[in-house]
């Protein structure tokens, strides 16, 4: 674990008074490698040079500091993809706006994989955390991409293609990102630079909205469309 690193010739993380933003980093940090549960007060403290008193002092509690912690790393990241996507959507068609936007807004995300840990992390629960995440930051926007898509679909321009399974195709690639699991051999040639990167990134894009798009080849088997 590297979330508080140490300074040559000093005391764990310098033994100097840390900001209040520095101790909300290292717990992003420390909450995004190892998850909420194994993450404790003490061992965050001990990490950082400072006292569990000094914690609970500046954040109560480690529920207190998770939300601190998410609300200083996710709500800047959900800003950035939706102000892009409400840009492209005021100057173009909905379809149009919605192409652009699939590439631009996986590359934003990919570049900040610390937010995609702590997002899938706590995606994997079924609690007060993922389910404050889930309503705050993500289905907002999510439900954004969803109106423009239906009104791509009125427009002709896509294929009515249920909001789940364009949901687990892209949430899926995102997550294959950070925790590789199976992949990680196939995956590796592609995550070795951020030009290898985008450029798997703007394949996955592409193969996306070919299936999305109303022109191309219609898919195997009937799609019910589902809200």
């Amino acid at each position: 674990m590297n979330f508080c690193p140490r300074s040559r010739g000093r005391p764990r993380c310098q033994q100097a008074a840390l900001s209040r933003e520095q101790i909300i980093e290292r717990a992003f940090l420390a909450f995004a490698e190892l998850g909420y549960e194994q993450v404790s007060l003490r061992l965050l403290a001990n990490h950082c040079g400072i006292s569990d008193s000094l914690l609970h002092h500046h954040f109560g509690s480690k529920q207190q500091l998770w939300q601190e912690a998410a609300d200083n790393h996710i709500a800047p990241l959900m800003a950035t993809l939706t102000s892009n996507l409400e840009a492209l959507a005021a100057n173009d068609r909905p379809a149009q706006a919605l192409r652009h936007n699939l590439p631009q807004s996986l590359k934003n995300m990919v570049s900040k994989p610390a937010a995609l840990a702590f997002i899938f992390r706590e995606g994997d629960l079924n609690n007060e955390r993922s389910e404050y995440l889930r309503q705050r930051y993500m289905r907002p926007y999510l439900n954004r991409l969803d109106a423009l898509f239906n009104q791509a679909v009125l427009d002709g321009d896509f294929r009515p293609i249920p909001p789940a399974a364009r949901h687990v195709l892209i949430m899926g690639f995102l997550r294959s990102m950070v925790i590789p699991a199976h992949l990680q051999d196939e995956l590796a040639p592609h995550l070795s630079s951020q030009e290898q990167t985008n450029a798997l990134i703007d394949n996955i894009a592409l193969l996306l909205l070919h299936g999305f798009s109303q022109s191309s080849p219609p898919l195997l088997g009937a799609i019910t469309h589902v809200q």
